[in-house]
């Protein structure tokens, strides 16, 4: 009897795949999580990239920041992994040089992929770039 049931091969599929099922689904949420992540991280470099590029043609700070920050407010709703609300602009127009430093910060703190935050290493939020431009006045770095 414990010789036939031993033998009995049905159902092993179903047993070896309850066992690997947990970590095939933790592999796609991974793979899904990563990957909103990257495209979030993409999508807030492209918006600093054109803030910084619209300062460019600024006269004074006060008004390459204006230009920042409108260029800011006009497409931040163009990029669907962001949420322009959590979006925070910062301008350093510098004390004695030629040079802005346009730095954009996004909360990640309620970002669909924190739903694993306890199974997987993500990335500490806020995330933050920062770019450097000159400000357009001929100087060149």
């Amino acid at each position: 009897m414990l010789h036939r049931i031993l033998k009995d091969q049905r159902a092993t599929s179903a047993v070896e795949f309850a066992l690997i099922a947990p970590f095939l689904l933790l592999l796609v949420g991974s793979i899904l999580a990563y990957g909103s992540i990257f495209a979030t991280s993409l999508s807030l470099q492209q918006i600093a990239a054109e803030a910084a590029r619209a300062t460019i043609g600024g006269l004074s700070d006060s008004e390459r920041r204006t230009l920042a920050q409108n260029k800011l407010n006009a497409i931040a709703d163009d990029y669907p992994m962001l949420d322009a609300s959590k979006v925070t602009f910062d301008f350093d127009a510098g004390t004695s040089t030629q040079l802005s430093r346009v730095t954009l910060r996004y909360d990640m703190s309620n970002h669909p992929a924190y739903a694993l935050d306890k199974l997987l290493p993500l990335p500490k939020s806020p995330l933050t770039y920062s770019l450097i431009v000159t400000d357009g006045n001929g100087v060149t770095s």
